[in-house]
């Protein structure tokens, strides 16, 4: 299954075109698109899903290491609510790197077919969500 802004696009973000019935690896793909842009929209910027994205950032980085869990609360919340097709989803913040304001966290979850996958996410200090392609556990 295709996220909608695939099937609306006719693409993946890579270019690819969609197939008419999507392998496992496309419906990775779609998953990773779809995560790299819910995690780098803001709440409030749509305004017919006005909790779609994360909240303002800029205070979750003005108290770290502190509000670590706080924002792996948020992306767990999010991630839940308009990623259907990700399941039992865990968000674990993992070591910062101090000297480039980075927060890195492993988003882990299953897919409804029982594979168990993990998206590392690093969260830089321009507030961009950069989301690795997903490892399978």
């Amino acid at each position: 299954m295709y996220a909608l802004y695939d099937v609306l696009r006719g693409k993946l973000a890579n270019g690819e075109g969609l197939q008419t019935f999507p392998g496992h690896e496309d419906l990775l793909v779609s998953i990773h698109d779809h995560l790299m842009r819910l995690l780098n929209a803001r709440q409030g910027v749509l305004e017919h899903l006005p909790d779609y994205g994360l909240p303002d950032l800029d205070m979750f980085y003005r108290e770290l290491p502190y509000s670590e869990q706080d924002i792996a609360f948020a992306v767990k919340n999010v991630i839940e609510k308009y990623e259907p097709r990700l399941i039992q989803v865990r968000v674990q913040p993992r070591a910062r790197d101090l000297r480039s304001c980075v927060v890195k966290m492993e988003i882990s979850g299953r897919l409804h077919d029982g594979t168990h996958v993990r998206f590392q996410t690093l969260f830089k200090s321009n507030y961009q969500a950069q989301v690795m392609q997903p490892n399978r556990m």
